[in-house]
């Protein structure tokens, strides 16, 4: 990889943390600090905060897969658990992430498990400069199976469930030190392991109700220039970016007033938070679980899945398909062989000391029918031929692909809220007028005037009437990552999806 291509460890954040953010001005210090100084330095307690997705969707019954309310889609959400680390401490990772990458990489160079293992991973288009995305990675599975030789297959779907929360330190760490090289770890290596695996952390909420009435704030003029720090009181979490917040508080005053803040997971817990305890009545160490979020995260967990996908590899032997992305795993398969592969992977998940839920087993048989196939899913009374695929943000009913279903609703659906907030904003009157609706905001969110990538202008604060080219771009919306998977499946039938976005938005606005 060339230096143009290779991605920079020093990523700058502008998240508020425990301590001041750092800058490019720092980069030399901060590189020898992390080269010399890593095996001695404390990291900060990470920031904690749980993230809720809701969902909409349509309830099935368990028996059969049949819909029970056609109409009706039921709410839910799902929780995922973050930690942020400290800027210092985040680059640190970083630094140390992009080093192991290039062993990781080496390790499985040549082998089946660089076309396996999909997820974090820069994987090259052939003959291209570009870099495969989870497109590409759908395309390939559903090419496999409409070019499957056999008549008769099955698409096997697992979710290894609370993946990272249940990763076991002993496992982590031998694999660790066979893809770095070596009998142990250096020293370095071996703080950032200790760093992960018996983390400290302070919950968001907590930190902000000590710190609110002095957050430290930093203003910028227009060409990025420090217009000084100060210390202001700021109501609410949802605040702290429109604020400029830049820290909850200065690193000595939190470990001088705060460490009551600090929290720990020492020992292990059941379902309802009450400790476990071994036979002799003490708590029982907790040895599993790394924070999600941090740099490094991502990348050893591909690690410490080796041997499984080494495993499952061998089993298959290159007579069936097998990916894996993070925690979701595909494999396409005879109908013959289905179920003996489907136990094997219980089995062979269990030696990582982990768990695949039966229940978000999903289970596809498809038979050759015309040009395509017919689609399936197994249930306990049987198959239900009127269910999809679903794979990395696509459907797949046996002949064509589509963006799945939830993703168009819940675009649509967020179409219709934000035209009815800018109605609602429009409506109001400010100083004797009836505000604009702001059309061309609504435009660049939702339809396919937005969905370029294209430079950012700000408004220039010393000439309100003229703009300035920034240094950030808009990235699209939800209709450039559609335009690019129809670029990349080639069918039309993606595109015939989204085709009436325009005349919605318009009767939307009308």
């Amino acid at each position: 990889m060339s230096k143009k291509e290779e991605i920079d460890w020093f990523k700058l954040k502008r998240y508020p943390h425990i301590g001041y953010p750092l800058g490019l001005r720092d980069r030399k210090w901060v590189t020898n600090y992390v080269k010399t100084k890593t095996a001695q330095h404390s990291f900060l307690p990470f920031i904690h905060r749980t993230s809720k997705v809701r969902k909409f969707r349509k309830k099935y019954n368990n028996e059969t897969g049949i819909v029970e309310n056609e109409k009706k889609r039921v709410p839910s959400i799902k929780l995922r658990e973050l930690y942020y680390a400290s800027h210092l401490d985040s680059l640190i990772y970083s630094y140390h992430t992009k080093e192991l990458s290039d062993k990781y990489e080496t390790f499985i160079l040549g082998s089946d498990l660089a076309k396996s293992v999909i997820a974090y991973r820069r994987i090259k288009k052939p003959g291209l400069k570009s870099h495969k995305s989870t497109i590409d990675f759908a395309k390939e599975v559903f090419d496999y199976i409409q070019n499957y030789s056999l008549d008769n297959l099955v698409v096997m779907t697992f979710d290894v469930s609370s993946f990272f929360d249940n990763l076991n330190h002993n496992l982590l760490l031998k694999e660790w030190v066979k893809v770095a090289g070596g009998s142990k770890l250096d020293d370095s290596s071996f703080n950032i392991f200790k760093s992960l695996t018996r983390f400290t952390y302070v919950e968001l909420v907590q930190l902000f109700e000590s710190y609110k009435e002095k957050i430290i704030v930093e203003k910028f003029d227009k060409d990025g220039n420090s217009l000084g720090r100060r210390k202001k009181k700021i109501s609410a979490i949802k605040f702290l970016k429109n604020q400029n917040a830049i820290s909850f508080c200065e690193k000595e005053e939190f470990l001088k007033t705060s460490k009551r803040l600090v929290k720990r997971k020492l020992y292990q817990t059941d379902n309802t938070g009450e400790f476990l305890f071994d036979e002799n009545g003490s708590k029982i160490k907790r040895d599993y679980g790394i924070p999600q979020g941090t740099p490094m995260s991502a990348l050893l967990s591909n690690i410490y899945m080796i041997p499984f996908d080494e495993a499952v590899l061998n089993l298959l032997d290159g007579k069936s398909l097998y990916r894996r992305y993070c925690d979701d795993i595909i494999v396409v398969c005879s109908k013959i062989e289905y179920v003996k592969i489907k136990d094997s992977i219980y089995e062979l998940i269990k030696e990582r000391k982990l768990e695949i839920q039966p229940q978000k087993t999903q289970v596809f048989h498809l038979k050759r029918k015309g040009e395509g196939f017919q689609c399936g899913q197994e249930f306990p009374d049987g198959i239900n031929w009127n269910k999809k695929l679903t794979y990395l943000g696509f459907e797949f009913d046996g002949k064509k692909v589509l963006l799945k279903s939830a993703s168009v609703s819940g675009y649509y659906r967020k179409m219709k809220r934000g035209v009815r907030r800018g109605k609602y904003f429009s409506s109001k009157i400010y100083g004797g007028e009836k505000q604009p609706l702001f059309k061309r905001r609504i435009y660049k969110r939702y339809s396919y005037l937005g969905a370029k990538r294209c430079r950012v202008y700000l408004p220039d604060k010393s000439n309100p009437k003229k703009f300035y080219k920034s240094e950030r771009y808009n990235w699209g919306n939800f209709l450039s990552y559609a335009y690019k998977a129809e670029s990349i499946f080639k069918t039309g039938a993606i595109k015939r999806q989204i085709q009436r976005h325009w005349n919605i938005l318009h009767k939307l606005l009308s």
